[in-house]
């Protein structure tokens, strides 16, 4: 899911000054058969989609910025034990970069919860990225018991 939805978002960014600040574009994929693999458990999605909303824009001095938004839509997993799951929250990612210092931050965020009927949160995505292009400064975290789709 989160490599589809990366690769929408270099096609739209590779298309240069055409979306530059212009209007956010969106898209929309479907994603049946991806997985969420979990420490005790992996989910296959049967259904649904996701949404991606991206923008970039460019100032006059060469400065860029961009942000995605991928969230599920109607998105219903099983686990291996036949149990149905939804899929609920959304990708975020972000940066901005300064052509005159050459120096930039990016921000890559996954949140997602895997809610099963009765039983509520069963598992979830809880990782943060974030890179600095100045000192080299890179913070990972991740608090969460699985993994997003490749």
């Amino acid at each position: 899911m989160l490599v589809g939805a990366l690769g929408a978002l270099g096609i739209a960014l590779g298309s240069g000054s055409a979306l530059g600040n212009g209007p956010a574009e969106r898209v929309t994929i479907p994603v049946a058969g991806d997985q969420f693999v979990c420490e005790d458990a992996t989910y296959t999605i049967t259904s649904g989609s996701i949404q991606i909303v991206e923008h970039e824009g460019e100032s006059a001095s060469g400065n860029e910025n961009f942000t995605f938004t991928i969230t599920p839509r109607n998105v219903v997993a099983v686990d291996g034990d036949g149990n149905v799951v939804s899929i609920r929250g959304a990708s975020w990612g972000g940066g901005s970069f300064n052509a005159k210092q050459e120096t930039g931050v990016l921000t890559f965020t996954d949140k997602f919860q895997i809610i099963q009927q009765g039983s509520g949160t069963v598992d979830n995505v809880n990782s943060t990225f974030h890179i600095t292009f100045v000192n080299g400064n890179v913070k990972e975290f991740d608090f969460g018991t699985c993994e997003t789709p490749g």
